[in-house]
């Protein structure tokens, strides 16, 4: 089980404050959504929580451990995974290609193994290729498997990203705008998959506009203009005056 936490977090580019003094948790076990309007900085914290950005001050932990020393990879090895609002795929590889690629870092064999096709290369490709094609399955990717990423659907490819971050066997997920681009029926069924993924001991960090995904959220923090300016649940959010006035235009 994985904890996230922000520790007073800052930052600014030029003179321009995006950041100041933000300051949440995301306990182990749960979906923590993080709204606000656009410009409010959400997409700069995505970005210094995983690693893109460095902050300019306070820290980020992932399980007690700061992570300001670790690069975006060694971030994703310990188990800190995040996907994009326009969703990642491989474009001109297959469906289950793209699903092996997302197991690759969890193999023992190195890049020699894999050149020279060792046996333990071949054990752990083989050991890929049946995970992918449960995936697959699991994911309602079964009849694309052969597909090109390229020729999928934006909801298509929302779920492969989604499946391809599932096979890494993330301790915690970072969601921008998973929503973006998809149907309200997708949007649905993409809700009822992040709950299963969270029932299955995966923590998440959700950033979306779409209300109707971030009921899956037990905790929701507003963002307005760099800071916190509210928590609580969805019934709180939406009833608190300075949120209503602020975002929702009330």
């Amino acid at each position: 089980m994985t904890s996230l936490d922000v520790r007073e977090v800052g930052h600014s580019f030029g003179g321009l404050n995006v950041l100041t003094n933000v300051s949440f948790d995301v306990p182990a076990g749960k979906i923590v959504g993080l709204i606000g309007p656009n410009g409010s900085g959400k997409s700069t914290l995505f970005n210094i929580i995983n690693g893109f950005l460095v902050p300019r001050a306070g820290k980020v932990l992932l399980d007690g451990t700061d992570l300001s020393a670790m690069s975006v990879e060694a971030r994703s090895r310990a188990g800190l995974v995040r996907t994009f609002q326009t969703p990642k795929v491989f474009e001109h590889m297959t469906v289950i290609e793209n699903l092996m690629a997302g197991a690759y870092k969890l193999t023992r064999s190195g890049v020699l193994s894999d050149m020279f096709r060792l046996p333990g290369a071949r054990r752990d490709v083989a050991m890929m290729r049946d995970q992918a094609h449960e995936l697959c399955r699991r994911f309602g990717l079964e009849r694309l498997h052969a597909t090109a990423a390229g020729l999928l659907t934006s909801g298509q490819r929302r779920m492969l990203e989604l499946a391809r971050t599932y096979a890494g066997k993330p301790r915690l997920l970072l969601l921008d705008e998973p929503s973006s681009g998809l149907t309200a029926e997708e949007v649905s069924q993409l809700g009822e998959w992040l709950k299963t993924l969270n029932n299955e001991g995966m923590t998440l960090l959700l950033v979306s506009h779409d209300m109707q995904l971030m009921n899956v959220a037990s905790m929701v923090h507003v963002l307005y203009f760099g800071e916190i300016i509210a928590t609580g649940n969805m019934d709180d959010i939406q009833r608190n005056p300075k949120v209503r006035e602020v975002y929702l235009g009330a």
